[in-house]
């Protein structure tokens, strides 16, 4: 083999390499859309009920309807110490309402 030709053949497996690493930081999470702008994106993170700015650009998928209130499913990955960037925007069916527990008293004898 020509050096040439190995040079190629480093390039095309760190090419690889950096987009299996790339994809392998991708995070998953569903909540409910706070609010949006042509540059970000805020949702009220259903698992622990936080807030998360995600940067948004043109390279984003969004859905048409994206709006406040949504509930959505976020695929990003993490942008530095601080920052996320969503890659993907998914809606999702409304989430089923708890009950309340005064409603769930109710039927309990002596409530």
């Amino acid at each position: 083999m020509t050096f040439r030709t190995v040079a190629l053949a480093a390039l095309a497996v760190a090419a690889v390499t950096s987009t299996l690493v790339a994809q392998s930081n991708e995070i998953t999470t569903t909540g409910t859309v706070v609010s949006r702008s042509a540059s970000s994106l805020v949702v009220r993170i259903d698992d622990h009920r936080h807030r998360i700015a995600f940067d948004v650009d043109a390279s984003t998928a969004l859905p048409e309807g994206l709006a406040a209130g949504a509930r959505v499913s976020v695929v990003y990955h993490p942008t530095g110490s601080v920052g996320q960037k969503a890659d993907r925007v998914t809606l999702l069916p409304p989430a089923p309402e708890k009950p309340r527990a005064s409603a769930a008293r109710a039927g309990q004898p002596g409530a």
